[in-house]
């Protein structure tokens, strides 16, 4: 049985193993524990945070169709649903929260917390939903419908917002550019990403941009300099894992500025979104081989980033 890879920070190792997926529960530090929540069995695509302080945090939960998993993850980190005070989304892309209902009916006591921007799509989901297949088609169908939450649970952050677990507080830092809804999460000298800070892949040690179909890449930048205003000394990326900071932030606004250039000269060319691709998988070493190794969730992902630049692009000569 594999162990989740952990490369960034070697010395530390699982917590506890689990049988119900070929993943592990990793203690990154006191209070911070992390594992892979495997939807459809698919590994190394969503980490799943838990702050355990007085009061105990879920970052992100994944899609609906990882509720069993993340569920067995929960339990398996030797907490019991009733107990969790908080689910908090980094945005609510199915990826990220589309399982965020389905956790909340059994954590019957706890709050999600949200972007303003996201409250009355969590709320009431048929917008949220139809948006989403509009978008993902398939793939919006793998990870599963989503679950409307009651108003009277949901809070929301406003850019500042400060919630405290006791010890340690999160603050929220909205991080607009991948989705208008995105918020970074600020725990102390360490920080969830969600995507602003692009997909990380710790074998290349390297992070690839990756964009939403309304990408704004004026804002994506500003929100990696606004992260990199921040003394951090670790980067919690959704997908995947822990990275430590120094020289991160540099290196994610270099690839997304060297992408934006590619993907402008190509547009000024008049080649395709797949032409560009190509250019980019031939330049950017590492890139093609991360896209041979994504799963069915994240097909054509590298594809669908290049056309979120051009949209950009696009509306910007409009």
């Amino acid at each position: 049985m594999s162990t989740g890879h952990y490369k960034a920070v070697g010395q530390l190792k699982p917590l506890f193993s689990c049988s119900f997926v070929a993943s592990s529960i990793y203690k990154h530090s006191d209070n911070v524990f992390w594992f892979d929540v495997m939807p459809r069995g698919e590994e190394k695509f969503v980490s799943v945070y838990i702050i355990i302080d007085e009061k105990i945090a879920l970052i992100e939960t994944g899609p609906a169709s990882s509720n069993v998993n993340l569920q067995n993850g929960i339990e398996a980190a030797g907490i019991n649903l009733k107990d969790i005070d908080y689910i908090i989304p980094t945005h609510i892309h199915l990826d990220h929260f589309g399982g965020g209902g389905h956790i909340m009916d059994l954590c019957y006591n706890a709050q999600a917390v949200v972007h303003p921007k996201a409250y009355k799509h969590v709320s009431r989901i048929d917008r949220w939903w139809e948006g989403s297949l509009d978008f993902l088609g398939e793939i919006a169908e793998l990870y599963g419908k989503p679950r409307p939450i009651l108003e009277s649970r949901l809070i929301s952050a406003d850019e500042g917002y400060v919630l405290s677990l006791g010890q340690s507080n999160l603050r929220a830092l909205h991080t607009p550019g991948h989705a208008p809804h995105h918020i970074t999460w600020v725990h102390g000298d360490e920080a969830f990403v969600g995507d602003s800070l692009g997909l990380w892949y710790s074998d290349l040690n390297v992070s690839f941009p990756v964009t939403s179909g309304y990408y704004r890449h004026d804002l994506a930048l500003d929100s990696i300099d606004r992260t990199s205003s921040l003394d951090l000394k670790f980067l919690h990326h959704t997908h995947f894992g822990p990275r430590p900071a120094e020289g991160a932030l540099e290196q994610v606004k270099s690839e997304f500025e060297i992408w934006m250039s590619t993907v402008e000269e190509g547009y000024r060319k008049n080649l395709s979104s797949r032409e560009i691709v190509k250019i980019l998988f031939d330049t950017r070493s590492g890139l093609k081989q991360t896209d041979m190794s994504h799963g069915v969730h994240q097909t054509a992902t590298h594809l669908g980033s290049v056309e979120g630049m051009l949209n950009w692009l696009r509306r910007k000569d409009a």
